[in-house]
C-alpha cells in the first residue's frame, strides 16, 4: 500500500493548479504541490469549476480521489504508463487514489492505478473507455469529468449525470414529462415532497431520531471521519438555520414578538454557534499550515458547535411546531396564504421589467447571479397555488393535518419566491450604487496615476511601473466590460496596490487618507457581492456545499471588521474589505459549480408532482426543512492504465510500479 502523503506535503482541498499556455516542451514526471488539477498547458482553462465539481463528487460519493495532470509530451520516461506511476511514486499517492496523466501533443495518456485498488480491470475498462471517448475530440475537461463520473458509477452501482458539453445550458428541460407522461423531476421544498398528489412532510434535521445523537464522540472517531462529520454538520445545520429563520418570522406575523422571544433567542444562539464554526472551517482551509493536533481540536470543535445548535433547535422545535397550530388555524392560514400568493405574483411583472433594465444597462456577467430568479418564482408560485389548491380540498374533507402540511408547503415556496423578487432589486440598487462610486474610484484612481507619473524616475522609483500599468488597465476595462460592481472593486484594488508603493514618498498621513477615499467604495463592493452570493446560496441551498459557505461566512465576517476598523485604521479597514469581497467572488464560483453538479444529479432521480410544473425546487430549495445541501469538499489518496486516445493502437499492459509496489498501467493514444 503506497502512503496517503509523502512527510511534508501540503494538501489543498479543492486546489487547481493553472499555468499559461506554453511552446510544446517535454515533461519529467511533475510535483503536484498538494493540487489536484496540475494543468501546464491550459487545457481546462475556463473549466476549472466543472472539472473540481466532478472530483469533489466522486470524492463524496465513493471515498475515491482523481489527480489529473495535463502537459505537452511525456520525458523521462517517455512511456506514458511510466511517467503516470513515477509522478504518482512521486507524490507518494495512495490505493484509494488514481492519477490520470495527458500528453497533449504527444496525443497519449495514462492511468495510475495502486494494484490494491478496488475496482476490477472490467471496471477499469469502462473508466479508460469513457476518458478516451472525450480525449479523442479534444475535450480536455470532459474527459476528467467522464473518468471521475464512471469511476463513482463503477464503485457505488449508481450512474451519476452524464458529461455536459462544455459552455452547454444545463440540458433538457427538467419540466419536460416522460414518454409515460408523468414529470421527470420531483420537486423537493426542503423536506416537502409532492408525491401522486399527496404532501409528505419529513423531519426537520434537528429533530432527532429516537436513538439520540448519530455519531460518536469525536474522540472515538478518525480524523477522516470526524472531517465527513464536519463538513456535513455544517451545511445541514446552516440549512436548519436557514429554515428556523424563515419559520420564525412566520411566528412572528402570526403570534407577535413577545409570544416568539424564546424562538428567536434559540435561533440567534444556534446562528453564533454555526458561525463560529464556519470561522473554524476557514482556519483549517487557509493558506497557513496546521498542525495534526490543531487540526483535530478544531474539526472537534466544529462537530461539537454544530451539534450544541442541533440540541438547541431540537430543544424548541416540539413547541414551535404547536405554536403554529396550523392544523386548527388552517383555514385562516390558508386565506392568508391566498393573500401572499396574489401579492407575491403581483410583483412578477415589474421583476421582468426591472430584469429587462438590468439587462440593457449591464453585461450578463453582472445580473447573473439573478438572470433566472422571475423563472424560478413562477415555478414556485405554481408549486404554492397547487398547494393552497390541495389545502382547499383537505379542509373540506375534514383532513386538518392533511391541510396543515400543504399550508406550510405554499409558505415556504411563497417566502422563497418573495426572496427571489428581493434578490432582484437589491441587485439593481448595488449596481447603481457602485456605479456612482466608480466614477469617484476613476477620478481618484486618475489621478493618483498622474501623481506616481510625476515622480522622479530613478531606480527607487522603478517598482511603480507594473502598478501604473495595471491601475490603467484597471480603468480601461471599467468601461468596457458593463458591471460596476466588478469594475469598483477592480479599480479600487489596482489604485490600493499603486498607492502601496508610495511607502517611501509618501508620510503616513497621507496613506491614511487615501485608504479613507478608497474605502468606502471597497466595502460598497463587498457588501454587494456578499449580499448577491448570499441570495444565491440561500434561494439554492439544497446544492451549495460547505466549502462556498466557508468562504461566504468568512467574506461577511472580513466585511464587518473593515467596518469595524473604517474609523481607527482605514488602512486595514480597506485590506478587509478587499479580502471579503475576493472571498464572496469565490464563494459564488464555489456555489455556481455545486449547484450545477446537483441539478444535473437530480435529473437522474426525480419523480413526478401532481399541480406542479416540475420546477427543479430540490436544487433551489433543498433543506428547507433541515436537508443536507449538494457540493463538497474532498481530500486527495493510486495503480496505473495507459492509453492513447484516438488511435487504434493501444500499449500492452504492464505490472507494477516501478518502486515495486504493484500497480496496473493502463492507457493507449487518441
Amino acid at each position: 500500500m503506497w502512503s496517503r502523503l509523502g512527510a511534508g506535503a501540503v494538501l489543498l482541498a479543492g486546489m487547481t493548479v493553472l499555468a499559461p499556455p506554453a511552446a510544446a516542451f517535454a515533461e519529467d514526471p511533475v510535483d503536484l504541490g498538494g493540487a489536484y488539477v496540475l494543468d501546464r498547458v491550459g487545457a481546462v482553462a475556463g473549466d476549472e469549476a466543472r472539472v473540481q465539481a466532478a472530483l469533489d463528487d466522486l470524492y463524496e460519493r465513493a471515498s475515491i480521489q482523481l489527480f489529473v495532470v495535463y502537459v505537452s509530451t511525456f520525458a523521462n520516461p517517455t512511456d506514458a504508463a511510466e511517467w503516470a506511476d513515477a509522478t504518482a511514486i512521486d507524490n507518494s499517492l495512495g490505493q484509494d487514489d488514481l492519477l490520470l496523466a495527458v500528453a497533449l501533443d504527444d496525443r497519449a495518456y495514462a492511468f495510475s492505478i495502486d494494484d490494491g485498488f478496488a475496482l476490477s480491470d472490467s471496471q477499469l475498462d469502462r473508466v479508460e473507455k469513457s476518458t478516451e471517448a472525450e480525449l479523442v475530440n479534444d475535450r480536455w475537461a470532459n474527459a476528467a469529468i467522464a473518468a471521475a463520473q464512471t469511476i463513482a458509477a463503477e464503485a457505488t452501482g449508481v450512474v451519476g449525470p452524464s458529461v455536459p458539453d462544455p459552455g452547454a445550458g444545463p440540458g433538457a428541460d427538467p419540466a419536460a414529462p416522460a414518454a409515460d407522461g408523468t414529470n421527470l423531476l420531483l420537486p423537493l421544498i426542503g423536506g416537502v415532497a409532492v408525491v401522486g398528489g399527496g404532501i409528505f412532510i419529513y423531519s426537520r434535521i434537528r429533530k432527532r431520531n429516537a436513538e439520540g445523537n448519530v455519531t460518536a464522540v469525536p474522540e472515538q472517531m478518525t480524523q477522516k471521519q470526524l472531517d465527513q462529520r464536519a463538513g456535513s454538520l455544517l451545511v445541514q445545520l446552516d440549512d436548519s438555520l436557514k429554515t428556523s429563520e424563515q419559520e420564525l418570522g412566520f411566528a412572528v406575523a402570526q403570534f407577535g414578538e413577545d409570544a416568539t422571544k424564546e424562538f428567536t433567542a434559540t435561533v440567534a444562539s444556534a446562528k453564533h454557534k454555526v458561525t463560529a464554526a464556519f470561522t473554524l472551517r476557514q482556519k483549517l482551509d487557509d493558506a497557513q499550515p496546521d498542525t495534526g493536533q490543531e487540526k483535530r481540536e478544531w474539526t472537534t470543535q466544529i462537530v461539537q458547535l454544530c451539534e450544541a445548535a442541533d440540541a438547541e433547535l431540537d430543544a424548541q422545535a416540539d413547541a414551535f411546531d404547536e405554536l403554529r397550530q396550523l392544523e386548527k388555524n388552517a383555514p385562516a392560514a390558508l386565506a392568508e396564504v391566498r393573500t401572499l400568493a396574489a401579492t407575491t405574483s403581483a410583483r412578477t411583472e415589474p421583476a421582468k421589467a426591472s430584469l429587462k433594465t438590468l439587462d440593457d444597462t449591464y453585461s450578463v456577467a453582472a445580473i447573473k447571479p439573478v438572470i433566472d430568479n422571475v423563472q424560478q418564482a413562477d415555478k414556485l408560485l405554481s408549486f404554492a397555488t397547487a398547494a393552497a389548491d390541495k389545502a382547499q380540498a383537505s379542509i373540506a374533507a375534514g383532513n386538518g393535518s392533511e391541510a396543515a402540511m400543504a399550508v406550510r408547503g405554499a409558505q415556504a415556496s411563497l417566502g422563497q419566491a418573495g426572496q427571489l423578487y428581493d434578490a432582484i432589486e437589491t441587485l439593481a440598487g448595488d449596481l447603481v450604487d457602485a456605479n456612482d462610486k466608480l466614477v469617484a474610484a476613476i477620478a481618484d484612481t486618475t489621478q493618483d496615476i498622474a501623481a506616481a507619473r510625476a515622480l522622479s524616475q530613478d531606480a527607487a522609483s522603478a517598482p511603480l511601473a507594473p502598478m501604473i500599468a495595471a491601475a490603467a488597465a484597471a480603468l480601461a476595462a471599467a468601461t468596457a466590460q458593463g458591471n460596476p460592481i466588478v469594475s469598483l472593486a477592480q479599480i479600487e484594488k489596482a489604485n490600493a496596490e499603486l498607492d502601496r508603493v508610495f511607502d517611501g514618498v509618501r508620510d503616513t498621513q497621507q496613506k491614511i487618507t487615501a485608504a479613507t477615499a478608497q474605502l468606502d467604495g471597497s466595502i460598497t463592493a463587498a457588501r454587494a457581492q456578499i449580499t448577491s452570493t448570499m441570495e444565491f446560496v440561500s434561494t439554492r441551498r439544497g446544492g451549495v456545499g460547505a466549502l462556498a459557505r466557508t468562504r461566504l461566512n468568512e467574506a461577511n465576517n472580513r466585511l464587518g471588521q473593515a467596518v469595524a476598523l473604517a474609523t481607527s485604521d482605514p488602512v486595514a479597514a480597506l485590506n478587509e474589505a478587499q479580502q471579503a469581497n475576493t472571498l464572496a467572488t469565490t464563494a459564488l464560483g464555489m456555489a455556481r459549480a455545486d449547484v450545477d453538479s446537483f441539478q444535473a444529479r437530480e435529473q437522474y432521480t426525480a419523480s413526478s408532482v401532481d399541480g406542479s410544473d416540475g420546477a427543479d425546487l430540490g436544487g433551489i430549495l433543498g433543506g428547507l426543512f433541515g436537508g443536507s445541501g449538494g457540493g463538497g469538499s474532498y481530500r486527495p489518496s493510486r495503480s496505473s492504465r495507459s492509453g492513447s486516445f484516438g488511435g487504434s493502437s493501444r500499449s500492452s499492459r504492464s505490472s507494477g510500479r516501478s518502486s515495486g509496489g504493484g500497480g496496473r498501467s493502463r492507457g493507449g493514444r487518441f
